[in-house]
């Protein structure tokens, strides 16, 4: 099944979402249900380091790190869970909480979600309402999605459409590539409006047990637009940055 991020935000990453990849803070995921029993339970624990945390297009932190670690409970079409991102270089931390609920409907998939967000360093917060949908149908067993977010602070949203291939190279290793293309529409109101960025992604799974699991990528993003004149666009730029981490499944 393909995990939707951002995000609310590992596709993921992380975490989102809001890229499909580590960084993204939560996935919305959720368990199919036994004939005539209650729905099966699913926990994910994730822990990470990404080389810069790029949200939105943008080198947020400026090219320093964060550490971050999530962890993620699913029940039916319900999901839930707490993300802690932590700057090992400067002094910036990140607190969010989700709540999502997820629907499948043969080879496409929706969700939606709720996401509380409380920047620690800053003591500011921000809700945030998120909506998506995947269609896995394509040939080659290609996924295209998207997603968006609103900000309630920033009254606002940002939109992402992305096109992802996932080839099981073996029983152990799975290789994961995405395109991705993200459009401002007020989530970053001091950016300039339209499309703000696009970017490649070539990620790695490998299972070291069937419980845990070692995950790598690699990351390039393009500016789309940059409008030096807006302060929203300042770390809006070409960067490259990657990642691994450790997942833990129950």
């Amino acid at each position: 099944m393909y995990r939707l991020a951002y995000l609310i935000l590992c596709i993921t990453v992380s975490a989102g979402a809001r890229e499909p990849e580590a960084q993204v803070p939560l996935d919305v995921t959720h368990t199919h249900p036994l004939v005539d029993a209650q729905p099966s339970m699913e926990v994910h624990i994730h822990s990470g380091w990404e080389s810069r945390y790029s949200l939105e297009g943008r080198d947020t932190l400026n090219g320093d790190g964060l550490w971050a670690t999530s962890v993620e409970v699913a029940a039916g079409h319900l999901s839930g869970g707490i993300w802690y991102g932590e700057s090992p270089d400067q002094r910036y931390s990140e607190l969010r909480a989700t709540l999502g609920w997820v629907e499948v409907v043969g080879d496409f998939e929706f969700y939606t979600a709720f996401t509380h967000l409380k920047f620690i360093s800053d003591q500011v917060h921000d809700n945030e309402i998120g909506v998506g949908g995947s269609w896995s149908g394509l040939p080659l067993d290609v996924v295209v999605a998207v997603d968006g977010y609103y900000s309630f602070d920033a009254d606002g949203s940002f939109w992402q459409l992305a096109l992802n291939r996932a080839l099981q190279v073996s029983d152990k290793l799975t290789l994961e590539g995405s395109g991705t293309y993200g459009i401002n529409t007020g989530y970053v109101a001091d950016g300039h409006r339209g499309g703000n960025y696009v970017a490649a992604r070539l990620g790695a799974e490998y299972a070291v047990t069937p419980a845990l699991v070692l995950t790598a990528h690699g990351t390039y993003s393009w500016a789309v637009s940059q409008n030096e004149s807006r302060p929203g666009d300042e770390l809006l730029k070409d960067f490259f940055h990657c990642g691994v981490g450790l997942q833990w499944s129950y």
